[in-house]
């Protein structure tokens, strides 16, 4: 891992006793935050302090990116770094291709997602969005030890995935589903109760209510260094996107009515 200390980068390991070392009970104990160490090869408080690690130093793991077979890739926090990729590749198609949109666009990567939603809140209270267009990471439910009853059936290299769920404006699915079946775009679907899980639930309902979308990429591993996605989803998934405000107008009908 990689200790970011007051001088620098210091690099370090989990520290993790060898099974035939461990006595009595301790031969069970799981790898948990009370009872992991890292170890970057100071043995003193001195040692440590020359190092510039403090009380309070980040920790980030040390990895890499990299493909694997049939369009595959692998990287850490995927979730939601591609999110911010594509919708930045959205912005730069709209750019050069010239389009000009009949609205006003903001193209938001919010903060704080997996603690509160708490980005997409400020951002949704400050800009007062008609409508918002967002876009997560989703469990690609044929990994190992998922159970496709609970979580529904949605596997990478398929498309992305679209959701039924509270917080989801039915008619602006309808007009997301509409453009891929217009443009050729596979999507996949879920049902989801309660909330998204996304930034999707402070834009619905943030403000008078905002008619809001989730468009997902299916993602495997997901919150661990080897998340793994698919090209064909990532280009699909920026493709859907696009096509989707080239199509609204502010004379679309969302009303239920």
């Amino acid at each position: 891992v990689f200790i970011h200390g007051k001088k620098g980068i210091v690099k370090a390991v989990f520290g993790w006793p060898a099974i035939h070392t461990r006595i009595g009970n301790d031969k069970e104990n799981q790898p948990k935050t009370e009872n992991l160490w890292l170890d970057c090869g100071a043995r003193n408080r001195k040692e440590v302090e020359d190092l510039g690690i403090h009380i309070g130093a980040v920790v980030t793991y040390q990895d890499g990116f990299d493909e694997l077979a049939n369009g595959n890739l692998v990287g850490r926090a995927f979730d939601n770094r591609i999110g911010g990729f594509m919708i930045a590749e959205v912005a730069r198609l709209l750019k050069e291709n010239k389009k000009t949109l009949p609205f006003g666009l903001y193209v938001v990567n919010a903060v704080q997602e997996e603690i509160g939603l708490r980005g997409a809140e400020m951002i949704a209270r400050r800009i007062k969005p008609n409508i918002a267009i967002v876009t997560d990471v989703t469990h690609d439910t044929t990994t190992p030890m998922i159970n496709k009853n609970i979580e529904g059936d949605v596997s990478t290299g398929k498309g992305p995935s679209l959701a039924y769920a509270p917080a989801v404006h039915n008619k602006l699915l309808g007009f997301v589903e509409q453009v891929a079946k217009d443009q050729q775009i596979p999507v996949q679907w879920r049902a989801l109760s309660r909330s998204t899980g996304t930034d999707t639930d402070s834009f619905a309902y943030a403000n008078d209510g905002c008619p809001s979308v989730l468009i997902s990429i299916p993602l495997r591993y997901m919150h661990t260094t080897v998340e793994m996605l698919h090209k064909d989803d990532i280009e699909n998934t920026i493709q859907l996107m696009y096509e989707t405000l080239i199509q609204l107008t502010p004379k679309t009908n969302l009303s239920y009515l």
